[in-house]
């Protein structure tokens, strides 16, 4: 794959003896989908107020980085044994909430994705994942510069997503190399859907009017990827630093997180399994007492 470059550059010598940290997927997604969802898309952002769609803002490190348009919606009753799962911080909310991203119980579409059926139905068509779970349009206005950022710190998670950026976008987004601290660019044409480590900061350049007049965005899809995926993305990625090393990764870091993860992130099979035994001992108790 091309090394990722700021849009006009030069090629420059190589300067690391890693992988570059965008791995490009998008020849295994046909081009007749990726332009079909384009225009809708493109639709849906010139006529977003007319068709009733509800938007967020999408924040990182505290401030607001873009404008989102979610289309599934959180349902934390799946989350464990009790009908609603109630956090014992701030911190272990957002720890389930990051594990359970992919989780298609936990997520289910919402308004938007029934009053824009062509997002999900591509989402439905992608060759990546063994199910979905959330899934947001990013978008950016003209001038908005972003704001740099991880997306989390978790050592024993590694988020399984693909980014997309429909041909329409002028979206210029760059990854941060931790080893180099370079920034690099995914390529301004011909890279429209990839993955890569969101522990690695990242962002955009600020924004400039397309040939539409518009801003841009891009499509984040999580769920859990299928063998085929998990395999290439395993053996291709570039990950982040891992600052404790976790049981199960077999000491292959952040790289060996994301193999261990078939089932999951590892810390809810292992809460599944607890809650499963909890189940077992409630029922026989319940037995007991009858």
């Amino acid at each position: 794959m091309a090394a990722l470059l700021p849009p006009s550059s030069a090629l420059p010598p190589a300067t690391t003896d890693h992988p570059p940290p965008f791995i490009d997927l998008t020849h295994h997604v046909s081009q007749d989908d990726l332009d079909k969802l384009d225009i809708c898309v493109m639709e849906c952002l010139k006529n977003r107020l007319a068709i009733d769609v509800e938007t967020s803002k999408f924040t990182a490190e505290n401030m607001v980085h873009a404008d989102a348009l979610e289309f599934c919606d959180r349902d934390t009753s799946t989350w464990c044994f009790s009908d609603v799962f109630v956090p014992y911080s701030g911190k272990d909310d957002f720890r389930q909430c990051r594990g359970h991203r992919g989780d298609a119980r936990t997520w289910r579409p919402n308004k938007n994705a029934f009053g824009i059926p062509g997002v999900m139905e591509f989402v439905r068509s992608l060759p990546f994942f063994t199910s979905t779970g959330k899934c947001a349009l990013i978008f950016n206005k003209i001038g908005d510069e972003g704001v740099e950022h991880a997306d989390h710190e978790l050592d024993d998670l590694v988020s399984e997503f693909v980014w997309i950026r429909t041909k329409s976008s002028n979206k210029q987004f760059y990854i941060v190399d931790n080893q180099t601290g370079e920034k690099c660019f995914v390529p301004s044409s011909g890279a429209r859907v990839g993955w890569f480590d969101d522990h690695l900061r990242h962002n955009i350049s600020p924004v400039t009017a397309n040939e539409d007049g518009g801003g841009c965005w891009s499509l984040r899809i999580d769920g859990r990827f299928n063998e085929k995926f998990r395999n290439i993305i395993e053996t291709k990625g570039f990950f982040g630093a891992q600052q404790v090393p976790q049981e199960g990764d077999e000491g292959r870091g952040l790289r060996g997180v994301l193999a261990a993860q078939q089932d999951g992130p590892t810390f809810l099979q292992r809460e599944n399994e607890y809650i499963s035994d909890e189940e077992e001992e409630y029922s026989s108790e319940e037995e007991t007492n009858n």
